[in-house]
């Protein structure tokens, strides 16, 4: 198999980190969005439950 073969390096390895980090506007934007624990429930009945 061919991805037996294949090898990463650390210049690879470094490439794929760069690209995986979100920009700092991405970053600010997130670190203003309220956590999921922290935002209200909505009571709201989920689908398929009352059936």
């Amino acid at each position: 198999m061919a991805l037996q073969s294949l090898q990463i390096t650390a210049l690879t390895a470094m490439r794929a980190r760069d690209v995986s980090r979100p920009s700092r506007e991405q970053q600010e934007a997130a670190d203003r969005r309220p956590l999921r624990d922290e935002t209200p429930r909505r009571d709201q009945p989920h689908r398929g439950r009352d059936r």
